[in-house]
């Protein structure tokens, strides 16, 4: 009897192996680059207020790529301290 239930075990864990082999897990969005939008430069009308109106478009652009790049610093820095106080969980002269 334990012997057969040894058996059935070896079984179950080869068909899950092969399953596993046929069907793999889908990859993660972690992985993927981040989306870059590309900007496309209005037409040239020579006229002032489109010049301006696409300068000042371009900055709120970059305005909000800066305020990406800090959420992503701020993650980042919470990352380093919460790793700093995990190093400092245990006091050895409490021992």
């Amino acid at each position: 009897m334990a012997k057969n239930a040894v058996i059935l075990i070896i079984i179950i864990l080869i068909i899950i192996l092969a399953a596993s082999a046929f069907f793999p897990k889908q990859k993660s969005s972690q992985n993927q680059p981040p989306k870059t939008t590309e900007i496309t430069p209005p037409a040239a009308t020579g006229k002032v207020d489109d010049l301006v109106n696409a300068t000042l478009s371009e900055i709120s652009d970059e305005e909000l790529l800066i305020k990406e790049e800090e959420k992503d610093t701020s993650l980042i820095i919470l990352d380093s301290q919460e790793i700093s106080d995990f190093g400092q969980t245990i006091n050895e002269s409490d021992f």
